[in-house]
């Protein structure tokens, strides 16, 4: 046969990933010698060597819909006919289409094409055909630079004469990636309408679909004189819509792309970290991204009573709402109507915790996002997932961030002195004769989980070894509380002086220190934030996942061991409780077994680098 004479080009839509597009193109070779060829796959590319290839263009699409029209924006023809690459063209329409070319339309028209369809390697009597976005066709422009394909029909004929034979899932492989093809096409199309309906009712449409689709592929359409075939095609059919509907929850729910499309519109931002002070100074990255990246919102900020003052000064935040730590239900009574004046529109829970999840379910605001890992309602609108076990709370907090279209820049945390708490903390030195010319150490040697301490009797020594040594003064931070526990310290080193003030005190003292050394607790987190040595002695805990490898280097060291009883969950642990006061108890500790010759000497090492710095 000849080619046609006719200007016209082939626009070809391939998704597939087999050999059907050989088929496709060399049926049309003969007959057809202008072809665009529109795919997802850069290895179809590489296939294309002959003289009769067609134009290629790689679009990163699963929409033939949109890969036609990418098609015809390239196309320089007024007559094009739009086809996939499982499809082939007979004879019939072949002729079909060059008489109609003959006729000189007026305005932009589609002809209509038959389709005999072959699914599971066999040809079907019936027409079993997945939905389609827009039909396989010929269309007429009539004014081609100014046209653009729509998913709005053009004026529509009859069906042209002749058919496509279309090669559909040759197996049910196949049929499985195609269905989910067009299901994540349909929950796109959900998310792009601009007033969705509520999930509630999206649910109700998909229950109410499954069975019409079933029942119209399997009975109206006749699937079932197909036999296998078609009751097969009829299930899978039915099978589109509830699909959809799970990748529309996953993809813009879950994942936070039904926040990030909005999130020019919100006004209140709410943080919550209803946890300890160091949980609090991680989360102080946080915070301040999220304020730089949306500097249009107010961010307020929920925590415990004990913890609130860390967060003074900062310029980040709008205003900070307090909670006790026990977060009972006359609480939440309480704080509900404060919140509520907020007009809160998006609500992050930071929390790991049930108390905190209950709480985030009550809290009326648009949009929510749990990052608790192990309490999730069904009112969270994002889910970040527990996936990479590696990674800090700092990244952790951030994939939240990242999750609705944000990059955080920088992840240090920080904390804010006024100036007269930074001279306070000058005069408490000058008050209590300590010398310029001395090294100032903070040795803080309790906290909130016993698991977790060094021990009395090895801060002591250490105490005692430091103190031994002219240069340098020894600060021992404990609350009041606390100091009967420290008597074998005082005993040792009665040169050390302690100090039990305020939190706000503390951050003024550690700012003018040269050295902290502590347990896994608050104050090792505050010197971090302040940019003032630190040397941590690492428990049970994880040390990436509560001190990010970023922040602890140059100034900052951890004593840490690997140990075969630790893990992320603390389930070895958190296995045995002391029945007096509820906390996990250890009776080994393998995991603090650090000498005290050890921690002297790298204090002594950091304080002697720091000498050298001081000079230059």
């Amino acid at each position: 046969m000849n080619a046609i004479e006719t200007p016209i080009t082939i626009i070809i839509a391939d998704l597939s990933q087999s050999d059907s597009i050989d088929d496709c193109l060399n049926n049309l070779n003969s007959w057809f010698p202008k072809k665009i060829l529109v795919s997802n796959n850069l290895h179809t590319k590489n296939r294309l060597k002959n003289d009769l290839a067609p134009s290629f263009i790689f679009h990163k699409s699963k929409s033939i819909f949109q890969m036609w029209k990418q098609g015809l924006a390239t196309s320089k023809t007024q007559w094009n006919l739009l086809i996939t690459s499982n499809e082939i063209i007979t004879g019939h329409l072949k002729n079909s289409i060059e008489n109609q070319m003959k006729t000189k339309p007026t305005t932009e028209k589609l002809f209509r094409i038959k389709k005999k369809v072959v699914f599971l390697k066999k040809v079907l009597k019936y027409p079993l055909e997945w939905p389609a976005e827009f039909p396989s066709c010929l269309i007429f422009t009539h004014q081609k630079e100014n046209f653009i394909l729509t998913s709005k029909p053009l004026q529509q004929t009859s069906f042209l004469t002749g058919e496509l034979i279309q090669f559909n899932s040759p197996s049910i492989e196949d049929a499985i990636k195609e269905i989910c093809r067009l299901a994540e096409i349909e929950a796109d199309k959900i998310f792009s309408l601009t007033t969705p309906s509520k999930l509630t009712t999206l649910t109700i449409k998909t229950i109410l679909k499954f069975p019409y689709h079933f029942f119209h592929s399997l009975i109206l359409k006749k699937g079932f004189r197909e036999g296998f075939e078609g009751i097969t095609f009829s299930v899978m059919r039915s099978m589109i819509s509830p699909l959809a509907l799970f990748r529309y929850f996953e993809k813009y729910f879950r994942n936070g792309k039904r926040i990030a499309a909005k999130l020019s519109s919100l006004k209140s931002i709410l943080i919550i970290k209803v946890r300890g002070a160091g949980d609090l100074i991680i989360t102080t990255p946080f915070i301040r991204n999220i304020k730089n990246l949306l500097p249009h919102a107010k961010i307020h900020v929920l925590v415990t009573e004990e913890c609130s003052s860390l967060l003074d000064n900062n310029p980040y935040i709008e205003s900070v709402t307090t909670i006790g730590h026990d977060c009972n239900k006359n609480a939440f009574k309480e704080l509900l109507p404060k919140l509520k004046r907020l007009k809160i529109g998006l609500a992050i829970n930071l929390d790991s915790a049930s108390r905190t999840t209950r709480l985030l379910k009550k809290i009326p605001a648009k949009f929510k996002i749990n990052r608790s890992y192990f309490f999730r309602d069904k009112n969270t609108d994002a889910l970040i997932g527990f996936t990479n076990t590696s990674s800090s709370i700092i990244e952790r907090e951030f994939d939240i961030l990242r999750a609705v279209g944000l990059e955080p820049k920088d992840k240090h945390t920080e904390v804010f002195l006024s100036d007269k708490e930074i001279n306070k903390a000058k005069n408490f030195f000058l008050e209590n004769g300590f010398s310029h010319n001395k090294k100032i150490i903070i040795v803080s040697p309790t906290g909130s989980i016993e698991m977790r301490d060094w021990g009395v009797k090895k801060f002591s020594l250490l105490c005692q070894n430091l103190t031994a040594d002219s240069d340098i003064q020894v600060i021992i931070n404990v609350t009041q509380k606390e100091i009967p526990k420290i008597k074998a310290i005082t005993t040792l080193s009665p040169k050390a002086h302690i100090f039990s003030g305020s939190l706000r005190e503390l951050l003024g003292i550690i700012n003018e220190s040269d050295l902290l050394i502590g347990n896994d607790s608050g104050p090792a987190h505050f010197s971090v934030a302040l940019n003032i040595p630190t040397i941590i002695l690492n428990g049970s805990s994880v040390s990436s996942f509560y001190r990010d490898p970023d922040l602890i280097q140059n100034l900052h060291y951890v004593f840490n061991k690997d140990v075969p009883c630790r893990d992320l969950l603390h389930t070895q642990c958190f296995s045995n409780l002391n029945p007096v006061t509820r906390m996990p108890h250890c009776d080994e500790m393998i995991c603090l077994d650090f000498s005290v010759e050890e921690v002297t000497n790298k204090a002594r090492s950091i304080l002697s680098i720091k000498k050298t710095q001081d000079k230059h």
